[in-house]
C-alpha cells in the first residue's frame, strides 16, 4: 500500500488585472480560487482516511506579493474559503518576487519542522511583470533547495511559456486548464500527488538530497554578543525564566565549563537563535555527530526546540582530534611543545582566508596579526587575544603546547 508523504504547500495565487478576464467563468481569479479550495478540500479528505499532514501557505499576488497565511498558522478549508471570498482583481504580477517569498516561507519550515516535503502551487495567467527578481532564478534556487514548483495555467499559452519553463526547471507538474472544469480536474489529481510507495527510490534520493540542503539553510549557534544585541535581550530572558547563570550552563552536559576545552561558558558556549537553548560547541558537536552517522557532524537539530543549526567544520575536528588522543592514551608528559610568535594573515594567503578562530569561530581580516599552532600537522590560527585564553597554551586541534616568544597585548 502506498505511503502518503506529508508536504509543505505553499500556494501563490495570481490576483493581478488579467486574471479578471472573463473567457472563464466569471472570470480567470475565481475560476483558480475554486481550484484552491477544491485542492485542499480534497487533499484534507484524503488525509484523513489515509493519514498524513499537509501545511498550507498563501500568497497573494497583487503588485507586491503579500502572505495571507504562512505554514504554521495551521490555515484549512474554512480559513482559505473566508480569505479568498474578499480577494479582488488589481495590480500587476511580480512573479519573481512572490516565489522568492514562497521560497523563504518553505526554508523557515524546513529550519523548524524537518519532516515535510516543500512544494509550490502556482495559479496563474503567466503574464507578468519584468522586475528586480527573475522567477527562472528562483526557479533555480527552488531547484537547489529540492522545491518542485506545481503550475496551473489560465487563459491563452504564449510563445515563452513561463509556467511551464518553472515547473521544467525544478521537476514539478505543469497543467494548461482551458475551463473551470479542467481546473478541478487538475487540482483532483495534484491533492493525490503526495503517495508514493515505501523505500521507493524517490524518497531514498530525497533523504540524500535533503542532507545537502540542510547545509545550506542551517542557522548558525549565536554567541553571547549576539545574543546581546538589539531591544530583545535573549540570554537575560533566559536567565529570568531558569534562575540566575542558568543561561550559562550548557543544555547537554549540564555543566558551566567545557568538558574538552575547560573553558568557561563565555568562551566555548552558545545559543540556539531560535529558543536560545545554552550549549557548549563541543557538547553541540557530538550531539550532531550521534543524530547523523552519514554526515559530517556540523548539522543538527537543536536538543530543545529542533531548530535546525549548523557547526564550524573546525570544532568537529576539534572534537575528533580530542577523541584520538584520548583513544591513543596519550599522556601530558607525551605532549610536544612548540614555539609560536605572531603572523600576518596576509603571509599566511589562502589558510587564514578559509580559517576560523578555534575559540571563537570568527574569521580573520585580511591584514591581522594572528598565531598560528606551531605543529607543523595542525592548521589552526588564533586572534592574538583568543590565543591568550587558552589554558596552559594548549592548542585546541592537536593538544600541544604552544610557547609564546612575545610578550601579552
Amino acid at each position: 500500500m502506498p505511503d502518503m508523504i506529508s508536504e509543505s504547500v505553499v500556494i501563490i495565487l495570481d490576483a493581478s488585472r488579467s486574471m479578471y478576464r472573463s473567457d472563464y467563468s466569471p472570470n480567470r481569479l475565481e475560476a483558480c480560487k475554486q481550484g484552491i479550495l477544491n485542492f485542499i478540500q480534497s487533499r484534507i479528505e484524503n488525509e484523513d482516511s489515509m493519514g498524513g499532514t499537509t501545511a498550507f501557505a498563501l500568497v497573494l499576488i497583487k503588485n507586491n506579493p503579500k502572505m495571507i497565511f504562512d505554514l504554521f498558522d495551521g490555515a484549512k478549508f474554512n480559513e482559505f474559503l473566508k480569505v479568498l471570498n474578499g480577494v479582488k482583481c488589481g495590480g500587476i504580477n511580480t512573479l519573481g518576487e512572490a516565489i522568492g517569498m514562497a521560497i523563504k516561507i518553505l526554508i523557515e519550515d524546513i529550519r523548524s519542522n524537518g519532516a515535510r516535503v516543500p512544494r509550490i502551487l502556482l495559479f496563474s495567467d503567466g503574464k507578468y511583470k519584468t522586475s528586480k527578481i527573475d522567477p527562472m532564478k528562483m526557479a533555480m534556487l527552488a531547484q537547489q533547495l529540492t522545491m518542485h514548483i506545481d503550475t496551473i495555467r489560465v487563459g491563452d499559452v504564449e510563445h515563452s511559456n513561463i509556467m511551464k519553463r518553472l515547473s521544467e526547471n525544478t521537476e514539478g507538474k505543469y497543467y494548461y486548464a482551458n475551463n473551470i472544469q479542467g481546473i478541478l480536474t487538475t487540482t483532483t489529481d495534484l491533492a493525490q500527488s503526495n503517495f508514493e510507495a515505501p523505500g521507493s527510490s524517490y524518497q531514498k534520493g530525497k533523504i540524500r538530497i535533503l542532507n545537502l540542503v540542510l547545509k545550506k539553510i542551517a542557522k548558525p549557534l549565536l554567541t553571547e554578543a549576539e545574543m546581546n544585541k538589539g531591544s530583545n535581550n535573549q540570554k537575560e530572558v533566559l536567565a529570568r525564566l531558569r534562575g540566575t547563570k542558568q543561561y550559562q550552563k550548557c543544555s547537554i552536559c549540564f555543566q558551566s565549563n567545557d568538558p574538552i576545552s575547560k573553558t568557561s561558558f563565555q568562551i566555548s558556549g552558545r545559543y540556539c537563535p531560535q529558543c536560545a537553548q545554552p550549549m557548549h560547541l563541543s557538547c553541540a558537536s557530538m550531539w550532531a555527530k550521534n543524530q547523523d552517522k552519514t554526515g559530517d557532524g556540523t548539522v543538527f537539530r537543536c536538543v530543545h526546540c529542533l531548530y535546525l543549526l549548523k557547526l564550524p567544520s573546525s570544532v568537529q575536528t576539534a572534537v575528533r582530534m580530542h577523541a584520538e588522543v584520548k583513544k591513543r592514551g596519550i599522556k601530558r608528559k607525551e605532549i610536544q611543545t612548540f614555539n609560536v610568535s605572531p603572523i600576518s594573515t596576509k603571509k599566511l594567503g589562502s589558510l587564514a582566508l578559509y580559517s576560523a578562530c578555534p575559540v571563537c569561530n570568527g574569521i580573520f581580516e585580511e591584514e591581522e596579526n594572528v598565531v598560528k599552532c606551531g605543529n607543523p600537522s595542525c592548521k589552526a590560527i588564533y586572534h592574538m587575544n583568543h590565543f591568550d585564553q587558552l589554558p596552559d597554551h594548549i592548542c585546541k586541534l592537536c593538544g600541544q603546547k604552544l610557547v609564546k616568544l612575545f610578550p601579552a597585548e
